[in-house]
């Protein structure tokens, strides 16, 4: 399937990446409570990082609309490693593919910014989410101390 990635446009896409970020957190909590503090000052955070080096807020597009958003960055507190905060893609796009091809644009983006490993936390009752990442090499590296219902997964990054 044919997709296209393209940086988050702000002033004409950001219902999507507020709609997606709802979407996201309902999947991985199965509740909406928390997400209006969550959201707080969300495009504001977007548009200062985007103006950073080593972040990343990619729109998938298919078709001429968007199905999915990008967002990590090249860096973390741990050496050579990069941390995914958001893999996502519309409902109607889930199971046909198109999510191998973001990890691997995640994988060479981040490689290409001299990552050699990749993290991310994912609930734990998040279960499309555990299987995708475990099916794609992504392994249990530590529980989250910040979140209680999350864990942290890692992957090794090969260039």
């Amino acid at each position: 399937m044919s997709i296209e990635f393209k940086p988050v446009n702000l002033a004409a896409d950001y219902d999507f990446c507020y709609a997606a970020r709802k979407d996201a957190y309902y999947s991985s909590f199965h509740t909406d409570v928390g997400f209006d503090d969550f959201i707080q000052g969300y495009r504001e955070r977007i548009q200062a990082r985007q103006a950073q080096q080593g972040w990343f807020y990619i729109h998938v597009w298919q078709h001429q609309r968007i199905v999915g958003q990008l967002e990590f960055r090249s860096f973390s507190p741990e050496p050579d490693t990069g941390y995914v905060h958001l893999i996502y893609l519309m409902p109607d796009v889930r199971g046909t593919g198109v999510s191998r091809q973001l990890q691997t644009y995640i994988e060479l983006e981040l490689i290409r910014a001299g990552c050699r490993r990749a993290v991310l936390s994912v609930s734990r009752t998040n279960a499309r989410a555990l299987t995708f990442y475990q099916r794609h090499g992504w392994v249990f590296y530590r529980a989250n101390p910040k979140h209680e219902e999350t864990d942290f997964y890692q992957l090794w990054l090969h260039g």
